[in-house]
């Protein structure tokens, strides 16, 4: 389990827009008791859908990550997301593929389970679900829920979101301001802690995920291009 939720912040931690968020490219740290490492993460759009994707690697792991899915009048519609991760103590190979017209989810590699969805019950995966964070939160909600795939069994997990309120942080020497928002889930004891630069579209600034076993942070190092 806690193999799990070591890739689960990882996949949560990596950023996407809507229509009215730019595209970009930007580097990250992610920091734990079982690993540090760097990589890039990408939001682009091809066509009339849109990819969120974070590659990383160092001596001893190689990770990747990807999550495909159309946005179109503030509707989210989830397709596709895969994980690749190969270092020695965290291997895993997982394809999940959301199938709109049947109605279900399926998934293969690592964890192979198939589900049934409600029509408008909307699941998402650990980085689309990441447009509706920033766009919620660039909508003023002050609270929201939103439901995420269980990467695990299958089925979801319905995660409570509350603005903290704003604090001022520092990137790149530049003093900016931050809404500080709150994750959690009932009979967890896991709270996530993300912040959010508003002046880059609410980009994510640090992600501190906390339980009684561990801190994960995941820190922005560089925006390589932005729009």
């Amino acid at each position: 389990m806690k193999k799990l939720n070591l890739l689960i912040i990882l996949a949560y931690s990596l950023n996407i827009n809507s229509i009215e968020l730019p595209e970009y490219e930007a580097k990250y740290r992610f920091e734990s008791d079982e690993i540090t490492i760097s990589g890039i993460r990408e939001f682009k759009k091809n066509y009339d859908s849109y990819e969120i994707r974070f590659e990383a690697s160092n001596l001893f792991a190689s990770m990747y990550f990807s999550s495909k899915f159309i946005f179109e009048d503030s509707k989210l519609t989830p397709n596709s997301y895969d994980i690749k991760i190969k270092p020695k103590f965290l291997k895993r190979d997982q394809y999940i593929y959301f199938d709109q017209v049947g109605n279900k989810i399926t998934s293969s590699g690592s964890n192979i389970w198939s589900v049934d969805t409600e029509i408008n019950n909307l699941i998402m995966d650990p980085l689309n679900v990441q447009i509706m964070i920033r766009t919620l939160i660039k909508a003023n909600k002050e609270e929201f829920s939103l439901n995420i795939i269980d990467m695990q069994k299958g089925g979801y997990k319905k995660y409570k979101f509350q603005k903290l309120g704003r604090e001022k942080c520092l990137y790149n020497n530049e003093e900016l301001n931050c809404i500080v928002l709150e994750r959690m889930r009932e009979e967890s004891n896991r709270v996530v802690i993300y912040y959010l630069m508003e002046e880059y579209e609410y980009m994510f600034l640090k992600i501190v995920d906390s339980s009684q076993e561990r801190i994960n942070t995941l820190s922005l190092v560089e925006i390589l291009s932005f729009g």
